[in-house]
């Protein structure tokens, strides 16, 4: 045996369930290299006789990404005469290293060619999968990425699938999800009546899903298993069912579409967002619809969420309905999506068990460059970088729109959607969520953080997590973890943050929502501008009704009688209730005063008559984007605040403007109005300290184009790999804790002159 010189390298990424190893075996082949290749708990190890290696792989298999490497010397006078692929090890060393879990894809090209080859043994298969697609995140229970960890090991190999698993040639080599009609999981059509549930299915997945189509064609509704949780469907005939079991009266669903041909006849999209919707991510993409009274009862908006097929259910069943379909996520208003039979009398279900439960993830572009609105399948839990090294870290987020983030690193590794954690279901689902993250990350929590808001499940959850693991415990400001979490993703420290959205728990105990802050070495904040303070009648119940914010602001400058008589006339209120709320405006009875934007937007859309009732979150505000036309020009009112300098964009004087011209401009006209003012207004007060520095832009008012379109072409930045709204905030809390804690060490152990920071505000 030849006497060769051997090479450990350690790589770290996403190196495991995307065909890494066969494909590190076939470059080793093809230059006539010797050693080994196998996955270890946090990545692959290979060992070859050759020094430059790594520096070869310039074709990586689509999927995969390295994000880092080790190298050493083989000191262990092992000789190899062969490359081998050798069997998976779950060691990791003791600080704690962590492989990157690739996340849920689409079916590729060439297992499309194989569903419709008629002489393909996986023809008509439901789930055809390889090395290059299918389900990862959703199916995984622990790693390395092998089949004994996954959904995939109740389902043993037949002869002809586990050939093509242990050959190093194939591209199905170590599919984890490999599988065929004579061994994987089957397809099954139930049908829940009279108490029992009965399985429909015929002998074969094409006449199945024909028959599932059947039944929807004939008026029904189908709860369908998708990847990463069901979906209901139906033709656009008949969504107003789902609207019915799903108790979402207005919300709107998204579409699917087999390809773009179809998605022609639904709505315009430009280059950047075909590409989005081609990706293997297939996520659902807010697009601007042909015209807006098109699908007017799947989306009452401009705008609708379309996405492409991506399982090769999805195609069978476009092979028998030639439309697109209502595919929405099946659960009910703030539970998490469903992962078993429930809510519908129909179900297409199949056996494969989903481990991690994964909304659709939704996208937007605007003035080309893209948003998160939902960060979930197909990017879950693919790392966001961080600019700094973190301690182990477990951020909680906030109440609505909840997720987690486990950090560690220069790496933030954000959960699944999760949803509205004041629900008891969802908030147990976030409890797996926080414990399959901290597992799949081998973290070891020495920071935990959560909102300051005291009455926050998941403050009171993050509370119990420090305790439980000895950590240290950091509340983050909910506007400022939002304008961090831009300043991480752009590496920023000094920078102005403009933060917008419905509300969060001010440093004053207030309701926020409309805020600037001056911010210096990254965790010094200092609140210089804010949305001008409004009364909200009723507190909480002023958001779900925005007749109650409109009334408090229009007394700012209307007395009781002026202000009923109104009131009548919009036909908002009666006599008898005007008085009712005057009476607590002056009594400063359950009426907290608020900065909120949101609020303020709500309070427009109800003035202009667009929209009286939010059924859903955010809808008043949506529906006045969607109003939109052309602005008038307005002049921000910019008070300033004698005692603290703070500079206030009034509100009072937008709503006196509108007041006085409900009857000279049209509705659009006012709703841009209203925007750009808010937009204008905002950003002058930031640029007014800015010196130089950079502007960012975040919050949930962050998706509104028009108010965004005016931020970016001021040169704003916003968040680029991450949700704006509170999908985004663990990452943001992430960030500012580990900044506080790497100074509040410098101040006690360093003795560095530091100026002190309040490390909760």
């Amino acid at each position: 045996m030849a006497d060769y010189r051997f090479y450990r390298f350690l790589v770290r990424g996403i190196v495991q369930g995307v065909g890494f190893r066969p494909y590190i075996y076939r470059k080793a082949k093809s230059l006539g290299a010797k050693g080994y290749v196998k996955n270890i708990g946090y990545g692959v190890e290979i060992v070859v006789n050759d020094k430059d290696f790594l520096d070869r792989l310039t074709d990586l298999p689509p999927l995969s990404k390295i994000s880092g490497s080790e190298i050493s010397e083989d000191i262990s006078g092992r000789q190899f005469d062969d490359f081998l692929i050798l069997e998976s090890t779950n060691d990791y060393p003791e600080h704690g290293k962590e492989t990157q879990i690739p996340a849920d894809i689409f079916m590729c090209d060439d297992c499309l060619k194989e569903l419709e080859d008629k002489n393909n043994r996986r023809h008509d298969y439901y789930f055809i999968t390889c090395t290059n697609c299918g389900p990862r995140f959703s199916m995984i229970e622990n790693y390395p990425y092998d089949r004994p960890f996954t959904s995939m090991d109740e389902f043993p190999m037949c002869e002809a699938c586990r050939k093509e698993y242990t050959d190093p040639m194939d591209r199905r080599y170590h599919a984890q999800t490999i599988a065929c009609k004579n061994c994987g999981p089957k397809l099954k059509l139930l049908h829940h009546a009279s108490g029992r549930m009965e399985n429909l299915a015929a002998s074969d997945d094409s006449s199945t899903i024909e028959s599932a189509a059947d039944i929807l064609k004939s008026e029904g509704v189908i709860s369908i298993k998708g990847v990463g949780g069901f979906h209901l469907c139906s033709r656009v005939a008949d969504v107003m069912k789902i609207r019915k079991i799903l108790r979402r009266p207005d919300k709107a669903f998204a579409l699917m579409v087999k390809d773009l041909s179809m998605l022609e006849g639904v709505a315009k999209f430009s280059g950047k967002e075909k590409e989005l919707l081609l990706s293997p991510q297939r996520p659902i993409v807010v697009l601007k619809k042909n015209s807006p009274e098109d699908f007017i009862e799947v989306s009452e908006l401009d705008t609708i969420g379309v996405m492409l097929a991506y399982t090769s259910l999805h195609y069978m069943l476009f092979n028998h309905i030639d439309e697109p379909l209502v595919m929405t996520s099946c659960n009910v208003p703030g539970e998490p999506v469903s992962t078993d039979e429930r809510l519908a009398e129909y179900f297409l279900s199949h056996e494969r068990r989903i481990v991690n439960r994964c909304d659709d993830s939704v996208l937007k572009v605007v003035d080309g460059q893209t948003m998160f609105l939902r960060r979930s399948r197909g990017y879950t839990p693919l790392p966001v970088n961080v600019p700094i090294f973190m301690k182990d870290t477990l951020a909680l987020g906030a109440e609505l729109n909840n997720v987690i983030c486990a950090a560690k690193g220069n790496s933030a590794f954000l959960s699944q959607y999760i949803g509205e954690t004041s629900k008891l279901e969802t908030l147990n689902f976030a409890k797996e969520a926080v414990q399959k993250m901290k597992s799949l990350t081998r973290l070891r929590p020495k920071i935990v953080v959560c909102d300051m808001h005291p009455a926050y499940n998941t403050t009171i959850l993050a509370k119990e997590l420090a305790s439980r693991y000895g950590a240290k415990l950091y509340q983050i400001q909910h506007h400022k973890a939002h304008v961090a979490s831009v300043a991480a993703e752009h590496n920023l420290t000094d920078y102005i943050g403009i933060a917008m959205d419905g509300l969060g728990y001010g440093d004053d105990g207030k309701i926020w929502g409309g805020e600037i802050f001056d911010v210096r070495d990254g965790i010094e904040f200092r609140r210089i501008g804010h949305l001008e303070e409004q009364p909200q009648i009723g507190g909480d119940a002023a958001a779900l009704n925005p007749k109650k914010m409109l009334f408090g602001i229009l007394s700012r400058f209307l007395d009781g009688k002026e202000l009923a008589r109104l009131m009548q006339k919009l036909k908002m209120f009666d006599e008898k209730e005007s008085r009712m709320y005057m009476n607590m405006l002056e009594q400063k009875f359950n009426t907290p005063m608020t900065t909120s934007s949101g609020r303020v937007l709500d309070a427009v859309s109800a003035l202009l008559g667009i929209c009286e009732l939010r059924s859903y979150d955010g809808r008043p505000a949506m529906m006045l984007e969607s109003f939109a036309t052309t602005p008038i020009t307005l002049e921000p009112v910019i008070i300033e605040d004698a005692d603290s300098g703070t500079k206030i964009l009034s509100t009072t004087a937008l709503f006196k403007f509108l007041l006085e011209n409900l009857d000279k401009y049209s509705a659009g006209e006012l709703a841009a109005t209203a925007q750009m003012y808010l937009a204008v207004g905002m950003h002058r007060i930031a640029q007014s300290s800015a010196d130089g520095r950079e502007i960012v832009f975040s919050g949930g008012v962050a998706y509104n184009r028009m108010m965004t379109g005016y931020m970016l072409g001021k040169g704003v930045l916003i968040n680029k790999e991450i949700p704006a709204g509170d999908g985004g905030i663990s990452y943001g809390q992430a960030y500012l804790a580990n900044l506080m804690d790497m100074n509040l060490i410098d101040i006690i152990e360093k003795g560095k002159n530091y100026k002190t920071v309040d490390l909760l505000s």
